[in-house]
């Protein structure tokens, strides 16, 4: 058999370092420990972990334990992990997962779960998908989202949740202003992942820019392009989606 190359990183809690333990001694003695040339990637955490982690994932196999919460990313924790390395010698079960790209002073950055442009005064850009105008929007600011993202903040400003076998990403206004002679979509809308959503700032915006809830060095001041595209690793998930309602129901939904 020949030898994969791996490396592993966790978020340093307590459960994730006895998850690695466990996960360690299960490794098969030819799959081979590199901190550079490696194929797969083991993020043991959670949600968190995973995105934090993201520089590392350019031309990889992603494989998620999760160590933490939530876990969206994970299929694997503590209850199944014995069947990792039967499951990812499937290749078919992984897949390039969208991200949102966006382009800004002609410097382009990427993100898995969302982009955030707010302001902490009064927020004013046209809005434009394919070239063609949305609306003129006044409000505290725009997050556009990737079905991987819709169960983050996306949910928490009144998104819906896609399931991430579709191909879409949404559009939701933060805190839209409705005046009597103004008032825009206020409502999520879901597009096609081939549309382009292009900002125009107006009347001196200065709003700032989050990737996956990190601040970049950048001020949305004039123009922002934002457009979906496929990432260039790759995800372990299984077409499972009594596994996603199952995460679903443990993590949102009460019933008693």
């Amino acid at each position: 058999m020949s030898s994969n190359k791996y490396w592993i990183v966790d978020n340093g809690s307590a459960k994730a370092k006895s998850i690695r333990k466990q996960f360690e001694a299960l490794i098969p003695k030819n799959w081979t420990i590199e901190d550079q040339n490696f194929e797969y990637l083991f993020v043991i955490g959670g949600d968190g972990t995973f995105l934090r982690n993201k520089a590392l994932y350019s031309n990889k196999k992603i494989v998620a334990i999760n160590g933490g919460n939530f876990g969206y990313y994970s299929y694997f924790n503590v209850r199944n992990i014995k069947q990792i390395f039967s499951k990812i010698s499937n290749d078919s079960f992984f897949y390039h997962p969208l991200e949102i790209e966006i382009t800004i002073d002609n410097q382009t950055y990427f993100c898995i779960n969302e982009v955030l442009i707010r302001s902490d005064v009064v927020f004013k850009t046209d809005i434009y998908l394919n070239n063609q105008l949305l609306e003129f929007f006044k409000g505290s600011g725009i997050l556009v989202a990737t079905p991987l993202g819709s169960t983050a903040h996306a949910k928490n400003v009144g998104g819906a949740i896609i399931n991430p076998n579709l191909a879409a990403i949404q559009f939701i206004e933060i805190e839209p202003i409705t005046q009597k002679s103004y008032s825009s979509l206020k409502s999520p809308l879901i597009l096609g992942i081939d549309t382009k959503i292009v900002l125009k700032a107006k009347d001196n915006c200065r709003a700032f820019i989050l990737l996956d809830g990190i601040k970049i060095n950048k001020v949305f001041d004039s123009e922002l392009i934002i457009k979906a595209s496929y990432a260039k690793f790759k995800m372990f998930k299984p077409d499972c989606n009594q596994h996603y309602i199952k995460k679903l129901r443990e993590s949102f939904i009460r019933d008693k």
